[in-house]
């Protein structure tokens, strides 16, 4: 076999499609599309635009997929992170209404929950009034720093049976009042049941 045979022969295998022209460079694909939207854009607004060098115009290709590529995942990762705060708000603490819990009584909290200009803050109101009645009955400890985990935690400990009620308050309000989640009337008589079984029973 000579050596321009066995060059051939090398030539013709797959992984030298791109050399031979066997296979067209997908960077010089995007060139052309991109070619293609931009002759389009400006030929429509009557500009004539100079072709652009090939070699420079796959270059621009690859740097603007790779910046597409970047702007994309970053937007992704910031709307994922955004729906997941929004779906999980649970290591809320109770500091910015600690206040409440100080200055009024459970049958206020009642009271402005039955006259709260909507249901959004009628939720509010009873979720506090069933912290501080299971705080005045001696079932948990409030601190600002609590959460609804250490809350829960608490109840299981110390009044099990009113664990799944006060999950189904804490939901909620979570899901009212930062979710700012529409309550259907079945769900928000379900709600209202849970709250008073845990004021009744505690």
């Amino acid at each position: 076999m000579t050596f321009e045979e066995s060059m051939n022969e090398v030539l013709e295998s797959p992984r030298y499609d791109f050399l031979t022209g066997r296979r067209r460079d997908i960077r010089e694909v995007i060139a052309e599309m991109i070619d293609s939207i931009l002759d389009s854009l400006f030929g429509n607004l009557g500009w004539d635009i100079p072709d652009p060098v090939s070699e420079n115009t796959a270059v621009i290709a690859t740097v603007f997929s790779v910046v597409a590529l970047i702007i994309i995942s970053v937007a992704a990762f910031v709307l994922i992170r955004a729906f997941l705060r929004m779906r999980i708000p649970k290591r809320h603490t109770l500091s910015d209404i600690f206040e409440e819990l100080r200055t009024h009584t459970v049958a206020e909290l009642l009271e402005l929950s039955r006259s709260a200009p909507n249901r959004r803050t009628a939720v509010r109101y009873k979720y506090i009034a069933a912290i501080l009645h299971l705080n005045e009955n001696n079932i948990i400890v409030i601190e600002p720093s609590a959460t609804n985990a250490i809350i829960l935690k608490q109840i299981k400990n110390s009044a099990p049976q009113l664990s799944n009620h006060f999950s189904q308050i804490a939901d909620a309000f979570h899901l009212t009042w930062f979710g700012h989640k529409n309550f259907s009337d079945e769900n928000f008589e379900k709600f209202n049941d849970a709250v008073g079984a845990v004021v009744k029973h505690a």
